[in-house]
């Protein structure tokens, strides 16, 4: 088979794929979803529509006293929300979210995730804009609304998830996030943040690279705009398995490697140890940015993680700054 026949049938593929995560999140991202992630975010404001007679149970403080003095009646104003919203989504293809031992790996299970919220803002009637990027933007979709549109997202989100490469450089796509509206928008990053930028103390980074660091610009993103992470991560790399000997390689940065006697109990907690340690301070970089979290898990169901944090972050949306 020739180069170019085994680039077209990569295509295929890859156009194949986009179709099959297309029909299934139309399918799931209906009815009771896209209804939740409506409520989890509002639009900008209220809208007043009309004045209707009041009935019992009307809110009194919605009573519309021009009407009132116009009519002798009662009357309520009655709004609909102003939903004028646009949704960013950047979606990380560097060579760690290559990382598989479930069914999928985490650039897949982070592609699913960004195609059920692509579907669900489509069908809220929002813009959607769609980043992929690595060390670089690799692929920009301009916010834009329709179901042409939104099908153009999750065949791109669905095409960059199948050749992950690269190190993690977050801060080119944080600057894009914040400069990307004028207006407050939704920002959701879908990565696992193994950006080696982000754990450095503030200091040492803005002297190593002579700007702001990834942390500050997260503040930044957070401060002008609704900021979401959905951290990815598969269960096996947090827990080794006793194997013997096991040598892990760092897919981000060539040769450089570490071997471990995976049958030592001291070994296998350490590693643990470390990894809950990271994920502390991740966390904690994130939520001090005024970043909801969620960490999302490759071995299951997006939809069913998504759904409960739609659920928590409506209930509590009243109270958020």
């Amino acid at each position: 088979m020739s180069g170019a026949e085994e680039t077209e049938l990569f295509a295929a593929d890859l156009a194949r794929a986009a179709r099959i995560l297309a029909i299934r999140t139309r399918r799931e991202a209906s009815g009771v979803f896209a209804g939740t992630y409506a409520s989890a975010f509002r639009g900008g404001g209220m809208e007043f529509e009309e004045s209707r007679p009041y009935f019992p149970g009307d809110d009194v403080r919605a009573l519309d006293w021009n009407a009132m003095a116009r009519t002798g009646e009662p009357f309520v104003k009655h709004f609909r929300e102003e939903r004028d919203l646009m949704l960013l989504l950047a979606l990380d293809v560097s060579a760690s979210m290559r990382f598989r031992t479930a069914q999928r790996s985490k650039a897949e299970a982070a592609a699913h995730a960004a195609a059920l919220l692509a579907a669900a803002a489509g069908q809220a009637g929002d813009q959607i804009g769609f980043l992929a990027f690595d060390e670089t933007i690799r692929c920009e979709i301009p916010p834009a609304r329709g179901p042409l549109h939104t099908w153009r997202v999750i065949q791109a989100a669905a095409t960059a998830a199948e050749t992950p490469r690269s190190g993690t450089h977050l801060a080119v796509v944080l600057e894009q996030l914040r400069t990307r509206s004028k207006h407050r928008s939704v920002s959701i990053l879908l990565s696992d943040f193994r950006d080696p930028d982000l754990l450095l103390p503030e200091r040492l980074s803005e002297r190593a690279s002579g700007r702001a660091s990834t942390a500050a610009q997260l503040v930044a993103l957070g401060r002008g705009h609704d900021l979401v992470s959905i951290a990815l991560y598969d269960p096996r790399e947090e827990t080794l398995p006793r194997a013997g000997l096991l040598r892990l390689a760092d897919p981000e940065r060539s040769g450089r490697t570490l071997v471990l006697n995976s049958n030592s109990q001291r070994a296998r907690t350490r590693y643990q140890r470390a990894c809950r340690a990271r994920r502390r301070t991740v966390e904690r970089i994130l939520r001090s940015a005024n970043s909801d979290v969620l960490w999302l898990r490759t071995d299951r169901d997006p939809l069913r993680a998504l759904m409960h944090f739609f659920r928590q972050r409506a209930s509590t949306s009243g109270t958020r700054p």
